[in-house]
């Protein structure tokens, strides 16, 4: 999860015949805190310079160095370990050596109330007649008031109003759930996996999308979500239950089989604006992160 601290533990073992002074380990620290608290086995063969563990081995010795990990964004990257820098003993000659497999997580995005203002339809589309809180619409019935700023003009009744002089509104009797769809256009990451502005545009953007999904889970409403995960996938999330299954599959990191795929799922945001008449379509983009229109929310109404 992120900002939850993880236990980290590391073996340097010198496999060589010569040995090993002064090996200094370099660690990740934009994407995430490594911090050393322990060496087991090694009391004197490891020191502590600015806060990361300088080791001497002699040939077949062996260093356990125990430690936490606090991954600062959501998403998949590698922490840790990222090179040992080597040295003679007289320091005269040196070399550094990136680590082949490094230690590679999956950070579970953290659900927030990013999202809660930007779901407030009631005053992003008018003044007074969407309950934001349960999107419902009102239905017209047979009782009548004036008309007030904001109601709309299928609530009008006609007849009423001309023999009135004035604008009469039918008031509700039903409520009717309304449609809402989340369309999330994710970046082609594969080639910017460990670029850290990268990695803090798909934190944002995995934020947004699990606390927009689960502000209507918790209170029971149906929204539908299309997003890739290889193929575009359309998922219905309407409890909790449901949506504990989205955060899961979502969390693993959002991703295109082919290029075409994004151009694919643009189309599909678009064709659902144009045709979905009654609901709200709800499209993100992770590469306008920052930006003020990072989203665009449009009713078929």
């Amino acid at each position: 999860m992120k900002n939850e601290e993880q236990p980290y533990k590391l073996t340097i073992e010198n496999a060589g015949v010569f040995r090993i002074n002064d090996t200094q380990l370099q660690t990740e620290e934009e994407l995430a805190s490594t911090s050393f608290i322990d060496f087991s086995e090694s009391e004197n063969r490891v020191e502590m310079c600015k806060d990361k563990p300088v080791i001497n081995l002699t040939p077949g010795e062996r260093a356990l160095i125990e430690g936490a990990i606090n991954c600062k964004y959501a998403g998949t990257y590698d922490v840790g370990l990222l090179r040992a820098m080597f040295f003679d003993p007289f320091e005269i000659y040196g070399a550094s050596f990136s680590i082949p497999s490094p230690y590679r997580v999956t950070v579970m995005p953290m659900i927030t109330d990013v999202a809660n203002s930007v779901l407030d339809f009631e005053n992003l589309k008018n003044s007074s007649r969407i309950k934001s809180m349960v999107l419902r619409e009102p239905t017209p019935g047979n009782d009548m008031r004036p008309y007030r700023v904001g109601d709309p003009i299928k609530q009008i009744h006609w007849k009423a109003s001309a023999s009135a002089g004035e604008l009469i509104s039918r008031t509700p009797e039903l409520l009717d759930l309304r449609k809402i769809s989340l369309v999330l256009i994710a970046e082609n990451g594969i080639s910017k996996k460990n670029e850290p502005e990268f990695i803090k545009r798909r934190d944002y953007f995995l934020e947004f999308a699990v606390s927009a999904v689960y502000y209507h889970a918790q209170k029971g409403e149906s929204i539908q979500v299309v997003y890739p995960r290889g193929e575009i996938k359309k998922v219905q999330v309407a409890s909790l239950d449901n949506f504990a299954e989205f955060y899961e599959d979502i969390s693993k990191g959002p991703f295109y089989n082919r290029d075409s795929d994004i151009e694919k799922l643009e189309m599909q945001s678009e064709s659902m604006a144009e045709n979905e008449q009654d609901g709200i379509i709800i499209t993100v983009r992770e590469s306008e992160y920052g930006k003020e229109h990072f989203l665009e929310i449009r009713n078929g109404n």
